[in-house]
């Protein structure tokens, strides 16, 4: 009996080694349109002149990034996805234009987990907290434009024209300025120094001013530009970036505002329930 038992044993063994293949782990990739199309990068850039980047889907590599508090803490958490996502690994996302980062984020969020993303929204209207849904997959690219007054220079920066006859220019952020702004932010809020992000943005895309590069004067510029320059300074230089409309119809269910909210990146954005 035990014979018989050790030959239809070993029989069956050799029958599921022919009937199972070997697994093939292979991660589907796809391309991800840059809202930039390569434009707006230095010649030797990966992504100089590049339309679009490959990307890999996420897995549960990707999600222990998510996770790790240390790389949380650090404010690192987003870039360390990317960089892991992104199959050309000559590319950095600290050197990805903002507007392509956040392209590329709300590909891999769709590619996770769908394009429906609910998340907890206050109304503007009535205060009131709901949760709310918006479709990700609706979202739609901005491309540059530039308004009177402003001139696109070779290296991509542009110059803003203000009614004070200043002429600043300014450069497109990066991954690494982003990062640069959030860690003066988090300093300032250790040593219990007034927040200003504003001020902040400002330093952080200003080159010169009327020909003026040093940074004091940069600084000085930015602190005693008068308030109706500064927005125009804003909105010409968001209007040139090319980026991500994040911008969708927000209708509360409470007392039926309707309003264009941007959608908030939230802790739900990358978990969803």
């Amino acid at each position: 009996m035990r014979n018989n038992e050790e030959r239809l044993s070993t029989h069956h063994d050799s029958s599921l080694q022919q009937t199972l293949s070997p697994l093939e782990f292979v991660v589907p990739t796809s391309f991800v349109e840059l809202p930039s199309r390569g434009q707006f990068y230095p010649e030797g850039h990966p992504l100089h002149n590049q339309e679009t980047v490959e990307i890999k889907e996420m897995t549960a590599k990707e999600e222990d990034i998510l996770t790790s508090k240390a790389l949380l803490e650090k404010g690192l958490a987003v870039d360390r996805l990317l960089d892991s996502l992104i199959i050309n690994k000559d590319i950095r996302a600290d050197s990805l234009l903002v507007g392509d980062k956040n392209a590329i984020i709300i590909q891999a969020r769709i590619s996770a987990y769908g394009s429906d993303y609910n998340v907890t929204i206050k109304c503007p209207a009535c205060g009131e907290g709901c949760k709310y849904g918006f479709n990700l997959g609706e979202l739609e690219y901005r491309e540059a434009v530039y308004h009177e007054g402003v001139e696109k220079l070779p290296n991509n920066n542009i110059i803003v024209a203000l009614s004070n006859g200043w002429k600043v220019e300014c450069k497109m952020l990066t991954g690494k300025d982003e990062q640069k702004i959030i860690k003066q932010s988090e300093m300032k809020k250790k040593r219990k120094i007034p927040e200003s992000p504003l001020t902040d943005m400002l330093n952080a895309i200003v080159v010169s001013v009327s020909g003026h590069s040093d940074r004091e004067t940069i600084q000085k510029a930015v602190a005693f530009m008068p308030a109706r320059d500064t927005r125009t300074l804003r909105e010409m230089y968001q209007a040139a970036i090319p980026n991500m409309d994040m911008t969708q119809v927000f209708s509360c269910p409470s007392c039926d505002h309707t309003e264009d909210l941007e959608v908030p990146l939230s802790a739900e954005f990358f978990w969803p329930e």
